[in-house]
């Protein structure tokens, strides 16, 4: 059986009509659990371009076969969409050229995507390659983690196991909403207590929460805390908080502000790597102390992440940045012929122009679909749609019925709870991060893909 064939014609099937692995994974899942504590009913089984072959498992053992939009980003082929083909050519020969040293021993490949790395950075952020600093690590999360090490560890001799410099700086400033990665030490960066909660948290240190990108909250945590911020740790964009992105001049503030008190500004822009319209999120000419990069810095290909920082403020203990997976040559590479691939083909470009005709054209459908679409932002290929009480807690099942209309996308959590500044909550957003080369015909069925949705949505909470 076709089942490319059998999506486009929306067929339905049994699962008695299927090769039995199919069923099994359909069935009983692949060992993966879901963020919503049940099995997905969805099979992942096939990509051509910016498409996704879908098996959707309905009632009664129906499958439906489903041609999706994959605007998801950082999976399958992630931000090159099927242009990812392109880096064919170099990966071939990256397996049979380069060589297999470990994360002790120095590697050309990494030192020339090194060298890229730091030249991005200081574009962006107006500064000097050389004032910059890098070590690469493996996931968001890993990444994340040597970032939280690095500012805890400055000013403490470990020989002595005591502070000789920024004694008394006890307090980490984080983001209500914010999303650092699985780990223990990111973790404890969450104010959401089904990840803090039962775990250490980070010894002798305070974490503090602000909302993000209010100029109030950041008169109101620097004033309380006053010589006592060690680090503030923020996102380019606030991703599961609701794709929030903050003014330039709340970054240039946060940025005086920090100077003043002598804490660290620590960026995570994992999420945001690449997808927003330049290497980085924030505003140009804003220079936070430390910068963590992830999720599309590996293409969809494999995991690599970084963690960059100003080498002037900033020193790595001995041993802190070796990695199992430290960009290994063959990584480093693609990696770097990626990085090239953008640059030359104006993708950055594309992304930004693709970002304002999405936002355009999801924030049509408001007129539509008024009483359940709050609000569309976004930057370059990242987007939020924000739901209205109480459509936002269905985020799950919107999930589900965009995908089953042929667009695959993802439920943020948003920004909310009592402690939360009533001007700083946002409810559940569903994230649009579509390939940077996608097309304008594609573009334009992301938008009536997400309208059929919605109102397929709607019918069934009728």
């Amino acid at each position: 059986m076709d089942l490319w064939d059998a999506a486009k014609r929306k067929q339905k099937m049994s699962l008695s009509d299927l090769d039995p692995d199919l069923v099994e994974c359909l069935v009983n899942g692949d060992g993966l659990y879901s963020h919503y504590s049940k099995r997905s009913p969805f099979l992942f089984l096939d990509t051509k371009g910016s498409h996704v072959l879908i098996l959707a498992r309905g009632q009664n053992d129906e499958v439906t076969a489903v041609d999706a939009l994959n605007c998801t980003g950082g999976y399958a082929t992630g931000i090159l969409g099927g242009r990812v083909g392109d880096l064919k050519d170099v990966m071939i020969e990256a397996l049979d050229e380069a060589t297999a040293t470990n994360d002790e021993h120095h590697a050309l490949e990494r030192l020339h995507l090194s060298r890229k790395v730091k030249q991005l950075i200081a574009d962006h952020t107006r500064t000097h390659p050389e004032q910059w600093a890098v070590s690469f690590t493996s996931t968001g999360t890993e990444a994340m983690d040597l970032a939280v090490q690095l500012v805890l560890q400055e000013g403490y001799d470990a020989q002595s196991g005591e502070p000789t410099e920024r004694t008394g700086r006890d307090v980490i400033v984080a983001c209500f909403g914010a999303w650092h990665g699985w780990g223990m030490a990111p973790n404890q960066l969450l104010n959401r207590k089904q990840y803090t909660g039962g775990v250490p948290r980070i010894a002798g240190n305070e974490i503090v929460f602000m909302g993000y990108g209010s100029e109030n909250e950041l008169q109101r945590i620097f004033s309380t805390y006053r010589g006592r911020i060690r680090a503030v740790f923020v996102e380019g964009i606030l991703g599961d908080g609701g794709i929030m992105p903050a003014s330039e001049s709340w970054w240039r503030r946060l940025t005086h502000m920090a100077e003043e008190e002598g804490a660290r500004i620590v960026d995570d822009e994992i999420l945001t790597c690449l997808r927003t319209g330049g290497a980085l999120a924030l505003p140009r000419g804003v220079a936070p102390h430390c910068l963590t990069l992830g999720k599309g810095l590996g293409f969809g290909l494999f995991p690599i992440s970084a963690v960059i920082w100003r080498q002037d403020l900033i020193h790595l203990r001995r041993n802190l940045g070796l990695r199992t997976f430290n960009a290994r040559p063959f990584m480093a590479r693609v990696t770097l012929a990626g990085l090239q691939y953008i640059e030359d083909n104006g993708l950055f470009e594309k992304s930004r122009e693709i970002g304002r005709r999405l936002v355009d054209g999801l924030g049509g459908l408001i007129k539509s679909h008024s009483q359940m679409i709050k609000a569309v932002r976004g930057q370059g290929c990242m987007v939020g749609v924000e739901l209205h009480k109480p459509y936002a807690g269905k985020t799950r099942l919107l999930r589900d019925c965009l995908i089953l209309e042929g667009l695959v996308s993802e439920a943020e959590s948003g920004t909310l709870g009592d402690r939360v500044p009533a001007e700083c909550r946002v409810n559940q957003t569903m994230r649009m991060t579509p390939p940077m080369t996608l097309s304008d015909e594609d573009l334009n069925e992301v938008i009536h893909r997400f309208d059929r949705g919605c109102a397929r949505f709607l019918t069934e909470l009728e």
